[in-house]
């Protein structure tokens, strides 16, 4: 059974798809009439005018619109506000409409979108509903490494009819990077890991995370190359044999194998571990965020905490 039928049936969701579509004829103009085709991970999606009310199904969506001034009247917030007010820095008003993971499409089209943004792992098996509601464009955040979250920006702010602002975002984002990369001793060899601990493993972040794209992007070697975001499932072996230099651990409120391993003496003889180069880190900010502010956060807390820079 899909993600869309467990959330809705056919039947409502065909009374919910004449009620959008009174919605749409009932909505004011939008500011400019020009039809534009916005290509994305699945296919092309033509867009008339410029988008007032957007849906964004994905975290790095909802940075990425902020970075542009525009606040969603829908957000899978996970039924968890303060996450949004988190990642944001502020609190805005919308409308949750269910988790990333399932979002509830019956709010979705209640709310009357004229762009829907949407994640291709979560998302893709309900491309088509959501499409049926809204202009639906399809962006890979949840697998996103840094420059793809970055193309992402330009893409929405495209799908908005203001694509010159997406680049002038990026760009001003990117000289504020530089400006952080700045602050960091020459001929840094060290290697650095991002793990994010859980009840009884731990996640490892590879070079292709968003987290360790943005370590290479700072001129840091990740401590694990590779194609696949993230190992997970990590034993405390594992992580021996990747012996990182400095080590970020991304952690919850409540117990996680972090609190069980620190005391093991072979935990204590990891690299990182025996130079006092292990810090711990918020899980939003390093691993469920992602976006320019969360980039220019990952490089600001780690010239903090690792080279007691501002």
């Amino acid at each position: 059974m899909s993600l869309f039928q467990n959330s809705i049936s056919r039947r409502q969701f065909g009374l919910l798809l004449g009620a959008a579509a009174a919605a749409t004829v009932a909505a004011p103009a939008l500011a400019d009439d020009a039809a534009r085709t916005i290509t994305h991970l699945l296919g092309s999606t033509e867009i008339t005018g410029k988008p007032q009310r957007i849906v964004a199904l994905e975290f790095s969506f909802v940075q990425s619109l902020d970075a542009l001034g525009v606040v969603p009247v829908g957000i899978t917030d996970d039924n968890q506000p303060k996450r949004i007010e988190q990642l944001l820095g502020k609190k805005v008003e919308y409308s949750s409409v269910g988790t990333r993971l399932e979002p509830n499409l019956e709010l979705v089209s209640a709310l009357a979108p004229d762009l829907i943004i949407a994640d291709q792992l979560r998302h893709s098996a309900i491309y088509a509903q959501l499409s049926a509601i809204a202009p639906t464009i399809v962006l890979n955040s949840w697998e996103g490494s840094y420059q793809t979250i970055k193309e992402g920006v330009v893409t929405i702010a495209d799908a908005l009819g203001e694509k010159g602002k997406g680049e002038k975002a990026v760009a001003d984002h990117d000289a504020v990077i530089a400006a952080l990369v700045a602050k960091i001793p020459a001929g840094e060899k060290r290697r650095f890991l991002l793990a994010v601990a859980n009840a009884d493993s731990m996640s490892l972040h590879t070079s292709a995370s968003f987290t360790g794209s943005v370590f290479k992007a700072m001129g840091l070697t990740p401590a694990i190359d590779s194609t696949d975001a993230v190992e997970s499932g990590a034993s405390l072996e594992r992580l021996i044999a990747v012996n990182p230099d400095v080590f970020l651990v991304a952690t919850d409120a409540g117990g996680t194998v972090f609190d069980q391993w620190k005391s093991n003496s072979a935990f204590t003889n990891i690299s990182a571990v025996k130079s006092g180069n292990i810090f711990e880190v918020d899980r939003n900010q390093f691993s469920r965020f992602r976006g320019l502010k969360t980039a220019e956060m990952i490089a600001g807390e780690i010239l903090a905490k690792v080279y007691k820079a501002g």
